[in-house]
């Protein structure tokens, strides 16, 4: 052991003074973490981790040097960049799934959409048949309006009115559920 950690070691017949390696190690722990994280938050949470490590164990305090101390707050920087590329991998995973149109399934918005769903219903069933009919074969099918119009034996622009006629029907009662 060199002078220098024999004065900073602890003797196994002394009484451990906590707070006092606290005060001496602190500011080095700091300094150490700060050139790393450059936050000074997460400094001060490893700070607190490492002398959670150093003096959570009981016979840990019998060979506290700047070696084992340092060795201690390198292990914990490890773990933090090791979380914290899981976590990346994780986000970008999940960033990459939405990508792909991929809807998660979250009650709120099953619940949310199943009632959109079924005021849409109530709102068609008010319309009459022959407009309710060709608003879904329009609308929802993707039938095109001249083959629709054939269909019914009406004009291209009848088609667009019962649409239209329907629309703002659909309209109406979105703003009156909203209200």
């Amino acid at each position: 052991m060199t002078p220098d950690s024999e004065e900073h070691a602890l003797s196994t017949d002394q009484q451990p003074d906590i707070a006092g390696h606290v005060r001496h190690w602190r500011p080095a722990l700091m300094s150490f973490f700060l050139k790393r994280v450059h936050n000074h938050a997460e400094a001060e949470d490893l700070t607190q981790e490492t002398f959670a490590r150093v003096f959570g164990g009981g016979s840990a305090e019998a060979g506290l040097h700047a070696g084992y101390i340092f060795k201690i707050a390198a292990n914990l920087l490890r773990d933090r960049s090791r979380r914290s590329r899981v976590r990346t991998e994780q986000y970008d995973t999940v960033c990459l799934l939405y990508g792909q149109g991929i809807d998660w399934l979250d009650p709120e918005k099953i619940a949310a959409g199943r009632s959109l769903v079924a005021q849409i219903m109530r709102s068609l069933r008010d319309l009459p048949e022959r407009t309710r009919t060709i608003f879904v074969l329009y609308r929802i099918e993707s039938i095109d309006k001249r083959v629709i119009a054939e269909s019914f034996g009406i004009s291209p622009s009848a088609v667009e009115k019962h649409v239209a006629r329907a629309t703002v029907h659909l309209m109406a009662r979105a703003r009156e559920v909203s209200k």
